[in-house]
């Protein structure tokens, strides 16, 4: 992923890979982390940061879809 990350070019997506999003924050890849909230409640189920170290994070955009979804955009923090 470093190399990829190193190389010109477009953007490097990850979805719906929890433990590729884990490595990627935990080695510090990230550029930009989107979370798309539904508004269900589906029971139990992972959780995306477990078992990593504690990373804040700054809010860059909030986007409320029509139909009620939350798309949350978080960066690195910048304090």
């Amino acid at each position: 992923m470093r190399e990829l990350k190193s190389r010109p070019g477009g953007d490097i997506a990850v979805q719906g890979s929890m433990s590729i999003v884990r490595q990627c924050v935990e080695a510090g890849l990230m550029d930009a982390l989107t979370l798309i909230i539904h508004p269900a409640l589906a029971g139990s189920g992972g959780r995306l940061f477990d078992g990593i170290a504690p990373t804040r994070l700054s809010l860059v955009d909030v986007q409320r879809t029509q139909r009620g979804n939350i798309l949350a955009t978080y960066g690195p923090f910048a304090g």
